[in-house]
């Protein structure tokens, strides 16, 4: 029996800021490594441009589970690479059920308690040599109901490293940027380090948190007196958020039954 293949959905980027995607790669593939590996987009905007995409690979997750079934495979796993289960995670979902090929999805990075603790650990890092600063997390944000997930994660992460952690969004919702540095500045703080919560620091990045126009996190918190120091990269490069996903993944594979026409290998 040929191992299940393993199809990694992310929303992808137009940017050249693939390096987080490569590193995710390595990370699955040494993971998995008798199991093959797909790569899709979900954005279609990001499909439709398709330049400069890891391995050429700019293929739909229903494209790749259509070539999948012509070859023959039985089962896949459809691993989602995105942060919460908002709009894309829920059109992801929508896509793989339309295929002949059965699929066991993997959740997103936050979709469990044990994720967002293993989130915390995995930026403590990254927080912890910012001792004396407030830490701005920033994320896409969304309107979809999973926004919930950014407050969650504030409670989290106040749990573990206290007060002076910060949950914005770049999207309009909750909570506002208005609000965040309101909250900053009544809590004292003159420095804020900023870390993208976005696997690769690519578009959102430089237009919306480290942009010079005048609606940036940068800018808003600049003209607040706040001395702004920000993260470059994003957190796909950190060896913890692809522990996490392959987590996710090793679960979609205990779900598929025994017998099914293909192996599962996991080490």
């Amino acid at each position: 029996m040929r191992p299940i293949p393993l199809v990694i959905v992310a929303f992808g980027t137009t940017a050249k800021a693939l390096a987080s995607y490569e590193h995710l790669d390595a990370q699955i593939k040494n993971r998995f490594p008798d199991h093959e590996v797909f790569w899709a987009w979900s954005s279609r905007m990001v499909k439709n441009r398709g330049a400069g995409q890891p391995q050429n690979t700019i293929s739909s997750p229903h494209e790749i589970l259509e070539t999948l079934y012509r070859q023959h495979y039985s089962w896949a796993v459809v691993q989602s690479l995105h942060l919460l289960g908002g709009h894309e995670f829920t059109r992801l979902v929508e896509e793989t059920r339309q295929s002949p090929l059965r699929t066991s999805i993997g959740l997103p990075l936050l979709s469990s308690p044990q994720d967002y603790l293993a989130l915390c650990a995995g930026l403590s890092p990254l927080i912890n040599t910012h001792p004396d600063q407030a830490i701005l997390l920033v994320g896409h944000g969304t309107d979809h109901p999973a926004w919930c997930a950014y407050p969650a994660l504030q409670y989290f992460m106040h749990r573990q490293f206290g007060p002076r952690i910060f949950i914005g969004v770049i999207e309009e919702g909750c909570p506002s940027s208005v609000e965040v540095i309101a909250d900053i500045r009544a809590a004292g703080y003159k420095k804020v380090c900023i870390i993208p919560l976005l696997l690769v620091t690519g578009m959102h990045f430089h237009r919306d948190l480290a942009g010079e126009h005048g609606d940036s996190w940068m800018s808003l918190l600049s003209a607040a007196d706040i001395s702004v120091e920000i993260i470059q990269q994003g957190i796909g490069t950190l060896p913890a958020i692809g522990e996490m996903f392959c987590g996710h993944i090793e679960e979609a594979l205990a779900t598929i039954p025994e017998n099914n026409g293909c192996a599962v290998v996991t080490k």
